[in-house]
């Protein structure tokens, strides 16, 4: 059946569709079958029901009604499948063509009309990729929060590692809460691997003639009539053949007859020979139409297969560029939501923060330590491009912190508080003398936090000692808790 979605909610994935008739037919996103795009309210569908639940649903290609299509929104609601409305449409254009083909008067013809610009072909084309990147319109990331917008194909393992350890630590999370997100991705990544996968097998004549050509009216019309003409002009050359043919075999026997029968004979091959020129003019009548015709024609794929691949290709690759900062988006906002998150979990302060973590809980924390466990001598190329990233994000985002403080608590919250302004600060301890100075002489601080209650000397004189291993330059500060 057709119908349209008039109630989705993404943390629950369950949604309502209705048809024609005003039933509501209820569905969940197990009914959902298509990899390229997710249900949005107000989308057409086509589904199929066992009475009151839906089994299968999937976007309907139809979508959209211009003014001038051959289909209506009226012929959306009648018809049950996009196969049943795909004929209908092909039937109106085949008689729009008739129609054309009859009312062009193809001696003037000097210019096919186009019945479909060349965007518009490449706009339908790409439909669902389009639909896909529409999900992400409304997100946006607030570089308060996000300095860095994550490439979303060297941190992916890490950004998913990063949320199933969250839940995994913390029960009272909702997963529903990551939902929406997630499925943005999913259908934002099958539509770059769709989109990657057809550049390497891109047959740009079969594309035009499929996506461009098929839609031009006028150019249908044009090659109907010339197929008629060629079947003509056959039709004549055969016809030439059999009066020259005749007219040979009556000239040979007017050589043998005499008186009436010889009249009669000669006046027979002059009516021949009449016929035969009228034949001849229509003809080369046929042969330059036709010729002529075929010029339009060539001329007109000529000009238009150029444009068409071009355009095409831009829109592939400014598609594809889009589609990769979708990508890119979705993961820096769902990374912003596991940092937030863990900021506020009692799961993974206890699991996570208390140990000595000097990074905060988000993707590249996790890709970070994960390249800690290698050799850094010995990586693969995916490894060393993950190392080259995070030393990136970390020149351009990364400020050190130090907190002084023998208290674990002071620490921890301290630390937490420190995190909250951005996930990529680190944050380092000193609860003795002996930590205090090794730090401080290797180390780069933005800020030192010392907490005068629980350190082995007065807090002048520790700030002092830092300062000794301070370089001319630095701006380093220090701050009293």
């Amino acid at each position: 059946m057709h119908g349209k979605i008039m109630v989705y909610i993404d943390d629950t994935g369950r949604g309502t569709v209705i048809n024609l008739a005003k039933t509501f037919f209820e569905f969940n996103k197990h009914a959902w079958h298509d990899k390229r795009s997710m249900p949005t309210v107000g989308m057409l569908v086509e589904f199929r029901s066992d009475g009151k639940h839906i089994t299968d649903l999937r976007p309907s290609k139809f979508q959209e009604f211009g003014e001038n299509d051959f289909i209506k929104e009226r012929d959306f609601w009648k018809t049950n499948s996009d196969d049943e409305l795909e004929d209908l449409k092909l039937a109106r254009r085949d008689t729009y063509v008739q129609e054309l083909y009859r009312e062009t008067n193809y001696d003037e013809l000097d210019k096919i009309i186009l019945n479909l610009t060349i965007p518009q072909a490449i706009q339908m084309y790409f439909y669902n990729e389009t639909l896909s990147l529409n999900a992400i319109r409304d997100i946006n990331i607030n570089t308060d929060e996000a300095p860095y917008t994550l490439d979303f194909f060297v941190v992916k393992r890490f950004l998913y590692k990063a949320l199933d350890t969250l839940l995994f630590s913390d029960n009272t999370i909702n997963q529903a809460d990551f939902s929406a997100m997630k499925n943005i991705i999913v259908h934002l990544e099958m539509a770059y691997k769709d989109i990657k996968d057809k550049q390497n097998h891109i047959d740009m004549k079969r594309l035009y003639t499929e996506i461009f050509l098929s839609h031009q009216c006028h150019y249908q019309a044009l090659i109907a009539s010339i197929d008629n003409r060629k079947n003509r002009r056959l039709a004549l050359e055969r016809q030439m053949s059999t009066l020259i043919s005749d007219i040979k075999t009556k000239q040979s026997r007017l050589e043998i007859e005499t008186g009436k029968k010889h009249q009669e004979l000669q006046k027979l091959i002059e009516e021949k020979k009449q016929k035969l020129l009228e034949v001849k003019n229509e003809l080369e009548y046929f042969s330059k139409s036709i010729e002529r015709l075929e010029n339009l024609k060539r001329s007109f794929n000529e000009k238009n297969f150029a444009i068409f691949a071009n355009t095409f290709n831009m829109a592939r690759e400014k598609l594809f560029d889009k589609i990769k900062q979708g990508l890119n988006i979705c993961a820096t906002k769902l990374d912003v939501q596991i940092w937030k998150k863990s900021l506020k979990s009692a799961g993974i302060k206890n699991s996570y923060f208390k140990n000595a973590i000097e990074i905060s809980f988000c993707t590249l924390s996790f890709a970070e330590l994960y390249l800690n466990r290698l050799n850094k001598h010995a990586l693969n190329p995916n490894d060393q491009l993950l190392f080259s990233y995070i030393k990136k994000v970390k020149k351009e985002c990364e400020k050190n912190f130090l907190i002084v403080s023998a208290n674990p608590e002071v620490y921890v919250n301290m630390k937490i508080q420190i995190f909250e302004m951005s996930p990529y600060y680190v944050v380092k301890h000193a609860p003795k003398k002996v930590n205090y100075q090794g730090l401080m002489k290797n180390t780069e601080f933005d800020v030192v936090y010392v907490d005068e209650k629980t350190i082995w000397a007065p807090a002048a004189d520790v700030i002092l000692e830092g300062k000794y291993f301070l370089k001319k330059d630095s701006k380093t500060k220090f701050k009293i808790l």
